[in-house]
């Protein structure tokens, strides 16, 4: 090639716009997959999204559905179990997998200092409902989420930090340890230093929120359960850390007079199984998406 031509070839490339998020952005019938880079967040990782939709519905008109993988970031796992739910009930299915090795703790309780601008991985769900929106010509204003384990850490803070948040109803399974409405403990065991203060609480306790606890989830030995001192101090296992975090929330409600709509409902003979909690989370989807 001349010299004029590598010249050519390089204004061609400067030329070209670079794809967004929204033109890559595949939703296809049944099990599928695509990278998503957060351009209106933290553009510097990317998380892969597994997807399902159902033949019954159309990627345009299905209610969005985001599943918050755990500590072990089976995304497409809980993908695959949530399938059987979607064709049931007519929902899209959107697992984004948060990547350890990029992501570490960024995943579950991000730093405050990116809340600010907007880069944490509560504001990619955020984004990432836009650009689905974008794609797929869905007019959905509301979108459902639900998390277990380490994805139920996920729900619970994003429900608390980010008051504006589009979720038509926040389902939290299970997690092991919890951010506590407390102005008085530092991120990420309670609210200070964050950017939620007494105003944004009040609404956050009035909106639609389901805590699952699993009624044999009372292990203080499991291997996955954090045993660090702050944790410990919320309780010796599961179900009693999320007793007292649903204790919690109601008094610190009625303090600041709020309509406190927060349920707590505990799943009879599970233990922390996320395959035996998704019927239970399903249903809760299904009773919001039809009330």
């Amino acid at each position: 090639m001349n010299p004029s031509s590598f010249v050519l070839a390089a204004v061609l490339a400067a030329a070209v716009p670079k794809a967004t998020a929204a033109d890559d952005l595949r939703i296809v019938n049944g099990p599928g997959q695509f990278e998503f880079t957060d351009q209106k967040g933290d553009a510097t990782r990317s998380v892969t999204v597994f997807t399902y939709q159902p033949r019954r519905t159309t990627a345009a008109t299905a209610p969005i559905l985001f599943v918050m993988h755990g500590f072990h970031r089976s995304a497409k796992a809980y993908r695959d179990d949530w399938a059987y739910h979607a064709d049931k009930h007519g929902f899209m299915v959107v697992a984004p997998l948060f990547e350890a090795k990029t992501w570490g703790s960024d995943y579950s309780y991000p730093s405050s200092k990116k809340a600010g601008a907007g880069q944490t991985s509560f504001h990619l769900i955020e984004h990432l409902f836009d650009a689905i929106k974008a794609a797929t010509g869905n007019a959905s204003a509301q979108y459902f989420i639900y998390g277990f384990s380490e994805g139920g850490q996920f729900v619970h803070r994003l429900v608390l930090t980010l008051p504006e948040a589009r979720y038509a109803r926040a389902v939290i399974g299970t997690p092991g340890w919890y951010t506590m409405p407390d102005f008085d403990t530092a991120w990420p065991y309670g609210l200070k230093h964050t950017q939620t203060d007494r105003v944004a609480l009040k609404r956050i306790f009035e909106r639609d929120v389901v805590l699952l606890l699993g009624e044999k989830d009372n292990d203080p030995n499991h291997p996955d359960l954090s045993k660090k001192a702050a944790s410990m101090a919320e309780g010796l296992h599961r179900v009693a850390r999320g007793q007292n975090f649903f204790r919690q929330a109601e008094a610190r409600a009625k303090e600041l007079h709020a309509n406190f709509a927060w349920r707590l409902q505990m799943v009879p003979g599970v233990a922390h199984e996320p395959k035996k909690m998704s019927p239970t989370a399903a249903a809760n989807v299904v009773a919001a998406l039809r009330p």
